[in-house]
C-alpha cells in the first residue's frame, strides 16, 4: 500500500474534516498536543502544527519530534462520544469546536466587601451543555462550582477556609448522563481570573511521597535513613 502523508484535520480527531495532505517528510511546526503517549500509540496521541498561515491537526504517530511527546504543551481536547460511539450531532465538525470558545470572562461581587457570594460570567459554547468552574485556593486546594449556563455562583461558605489569592478557570463539558463522572471535557481550562478572600493565609502542607507508606512497611531496607551520629574531633 502506497502512502502519500500525514492528513491534516481541522481539530484532533479522526472525526472532524480534512482539510490537506501532508507530503512524505515535510517538516512543521508543532505548536500543541493533544493525550499523552503512556505504552503505545492508541488514536488518541495529536500534533498541533502550523498549517498555511493558520493551525492543522496530525496524528501523532505520523511525525517525529525533536522533543519527547509529553513534553509538548497540551492544546485540544478528544471530541465527546455517545454510547454508540460517535460524535453528538449538536457539533459542527467543519472547524476545531475550542476555536469559537471565546469571549468575555466577568465576577461581580467582592468577599473583601462583605459579599457573601460572587457571580461570574463566561462565553458558552455551541454543543457544550454544562460548565464547571474550577475555584484554586493559594496553595492548590480546588472546589468545583458547576452551571448549566455563562454564569455560576462561588459562595464563600464553600470555599476552603483560608484567606488569600483565589484563581477561577472554566471548563465546559458535554454529557448525556446524569453522574458527573460521565461529563466529557470539550475545551482546555481557561482562567477567568482572580479574586480576594478574607482571612488568614494558611500555610501550604509539605508535599510528601504517595508512596512512602508502602515502601516503609513493605520494603524496610528503603525506608527512612537513620540520622547519623554526630562527628566526634
Amino acid at each position: 500500500m502506497a502512502f502519500d502523508g500525514a492528513t491534516v484535520y481541522v481539530g484532533p480527531d479522526f472525526a472532524y474534516d480534512p482539510i490537506a495532505q501532508l507530503p512524505v517528510n515535510a517538516s512543521v511546526t508543532v505548536l500543541g498536543r493533544r493525550g499523552d503517549f503512556i505504552y503505545a500509540w492508541n488514536g488518541d496521541q495529536w500534533l498541533e502544527i502550523a498549517f498555511e498561515g493558520e493551525t492543522g491537526w496530525v496524528y501523532a504517530r505520523l511525525i517525529r519530534t525533536s522533543i519527547p511527546f509529553n513534553s509538548i504543551p497540551p492544546t485540544g481536547r478528544r471530541l465527546p462520544r455517545n454510547r454508540d460511539g460517535r460524535v453528538p450531532a449538536v457539533f459542527d465538525l467543519s472547524d476545531n469546536i475550542c476555536d469559537s470558545w471565546t469571549g468575555e470572562f466577568t465576577r461581580t461581587g467582592d468577599f473583601m466587601a462583605g459579599d457573601t457570594v460572587i457571580t461570574v460570567t463566561y462565553p458558552e459554547l455551541p454543543g457544550a451543555n454544562v460548565y464547571s468552574v474550577i475555584v484554586i485556593s493559594p496553595f492548590g486546594e480546588r472546589t468545583a462550582h458547576d452551571s448549566t449556563t455563562g454564569t455560576a455562583e462561588i459562595e464563600l461558605k464553600n470555599l476552603n477556609r483560608t484567606g488569600g489569592t483565589f484563581t477561577w478557570r472554566v471548563a465546559p463539558y458535554w454529557t448525556n448522563e446524569p453522574n458527573r463522572s460521565s461529563w466529557q471535557q470539550l475545551c482546555l481550562l481557561q482562567t477567568g481570573g482572580t479574586f480576594e478572600v478574607p482571612g488568614p493565609v494558611a500555610t501550604p502542607r509539605p508535599t510528601r511521597d504517595p508512596f512512602a507508606s508502602y515502601y516503609y512497611f513493605n520494603f524496610p531496607g528503603r525506608g527512612p535513613t537513620p540520622t547519623p551520629p554526630p562527628l566526634v574531633p
